[in-house]
């Protein structure tokens, strides 16, 4: 199974999201070129790493308030997409 290259990355780094390297649980990290998985500069590969907070539901005032931006970076354009977070109906 061939690995789907990025289009985007989000605007932070990993580790602000608390992730880290599932092989050496460093945060000597950042993304990869490809979906889902992150580089880890410690051992010069892509792997899957650990989610951080992409594991569960995200609190997205919450983790603005921790310094956390979801919005991204065209990897092709190097434009930056703004994130807007759908209102729920009650």
């Amino acid at each position: 199974m061939a690995l789907q290259k990025r289009r985007w990355i989000y605007a932070c780094q990993p580790v602000v999201y608390g992730m880290s390297c599932d092989k050496c649980s460093g945060t000597n990290i950042t993304w990869s070129e490809f979906v889902g998985h992150i580089w880890c500069y410690n051992f010069k590969l892509d792997t899957l790493g650990n989610p951080g907070i992409f594991d569960g539901p995200i609190p997205i005032s919450i983790a603005a308030l921790l310094g956390m931006s979801f919005d991204r970076i065209s990897l092709k354009t190097g434009n930056v997409i703004k994130f807007r977070a759908r209102k729920v109906r009650t």
